[in-house]
């Protein structure tokens, strides 16, 4: 079974409320996660964030050329994620410190 792809996208519609029409927002992704009904749209696209780095796999694993790939930058990427580090390049952090 392949992975679930998480596209979580902010939806609007328009609502009647007590004191007349307003839109409404509300995040909708394809795992089927429910979210809530905001009447501020950056409500919607903050819980949009949320669930997008809750749902991410670690960084690792993620893919590093999400053109190529056609993926997502959030998205586990079979090519990137089991990929061996090049000789010399097993720890980024060491070779900051190394100039050349």
């Amino acid at each position: 079974m392949p992975p679930i792809r998480h596209r979580p996208r902010v939806h609007r519609w328009r609502e009647d409320t007590s004191q007349g029409e307003a839109w409404c927002y509300q995040v909708r992704c394809e795992c089927g996660t429910e979210f809530g009904e905001y009447y501020a749209e950056r409500l919607a696209e903050t819980e949009r964030a949320e669930h997008r780095m809750a749902v991410a796999p670690p960084r690792e694993q993620r893919c590093r050329d999400p053109k190529r790939h056609r993926m997502q930058s959030w998205d586990r990427c079979c090519v990137c994620a089991d990929q061996l580090p090049l000789p010399g390049m097993e720890d980024p952090a060491a070779l900051a410190g190394n100039p050349r």
